[in-house]
């Protein structure tokens, strides 16, 4: 049923070193200024070309999560096929090790897989426009960039890092609560809506640039900013532990990515002896620890 083209790929995702929210558009969504870091090899697609006959549609299987409704990956499909019609029917197997809701982009870098893979077989380019429209961190998963700082939706790049990413390991714990991004948005909205939003992009820039100088004398920051953090700890006082356990653990930063819910922390590759595992899973609502090189 499928041809010998067949490829697995890498899908990326990302973790936000920091996040502030800077202003509310007009069309209710939210302005922020975030130092986005790649995760390369976050999960895997397989991908493939569907053998001829007629009325072949894509196939497309998820693997080890349970996805609602339509699949994002669709979109990109549905873009490409606007450009160039007769593109042959496609195979994607999506093997998933993050559940929804996590902040980690994980759909996101599957879309961003997607794409890049069409435009390296078959030619077919995106605009930032086109995959914006497909999901915010589309954009950036995209680029290959190791580490920009983002303004805007978070698809406009301020500027781009090397050099830092590669210094780190990233541990990321998944809690068991999922954090819908529309959801806690509103919830941001209520929890600023006497004192208004910390952080103006420039700012916001200062502060990344005063904690990539941290990073990369490899001197330990802590805490990351993000604004979410006090939204997530007025309902869920348990990542408390698990900063603690990433202080405790000798970690050089932690925080929470994107909206929630994923925790993580980065360790310097040259100490090599970390024991954060044992402490995250410790907290006892810790459903998947991800150790990522």
């Amino acid at each position: 049923e499928v041809s010998l083209m067949i490829q697995e790929i890498d899908s990326p995702g990302k973790i936000n070193l920091t996040l502030r929210i800077t202003g509310t558009r007009s069309d209710g969504m939210h302005d922020i200024a975030s130092l986005f870091m790649k995760l390369p090899a976050l999960e895997k697609l397989t991908l493939g070309i569907r053998s001829e006959g007629k009325g072949r549609k894509d196939l497309i299987r998820v693997h080890g999560q349970k996805i609602e409704g339509r699949n994002i990956i669709q979109s990109v499909l549905e873009i490409a096929r606007e450009k160039e019609p007769h593109i042959p029917s496609i195979s994607a197997d999506i093997w998933k090790q993050v559940p929804p809701g996590s902040g980690l982009g994980a759909g996101s870098g599957n879309a961003a897989a997607l794409a890049l893979w069409l435009s390296k077989e078959m030619s077919i380019g995106f605009t930032v426009e086109e995959l914006l429209k497909i999901g915010s961190d589309v954009p950036f998963l995209f680029k290959g960039v190791e580490m920009s700082f983002m303004i805007g939706r978070g698809e406009k790049v301020f500027q781009k890092i090397t050099g830092v990413a590669d210094l780190f390991k990233v541990v990321v714990a998944v809690p068991r609560w999922s954090c819908p991004t529309p959801f806690m948005y509103e919830r941001a909205d209520w929890f600023y809506r006497k004192e208004g939003w910390k952080c103006s992009e420039e700012e916001a820039f200062e502060e990344a640039l005063v904690i990539l100088g941290s990073l990369e004398r490899r001197k330990r920051v802590g805490i990351l900013p993000n604004d979410f953090v006090p939204v997530l700890l007025a309902t869920h006082p348990g990542y408390r532990l698990l900063f603690e356990a990433a202080e405790n653990g000798g970690a050089s930063a932690w925080g929470v990515s994107g909206s929630g819910s994923a925790f993580f922390c980065l360790f310097d590759r040259e100490e090599g002896d970390f024991s954060p595992l044992t402490l995250l899973k410790e907290a006892g609502f810790v459903r998947k620890i991800l150790v990522l090189e």
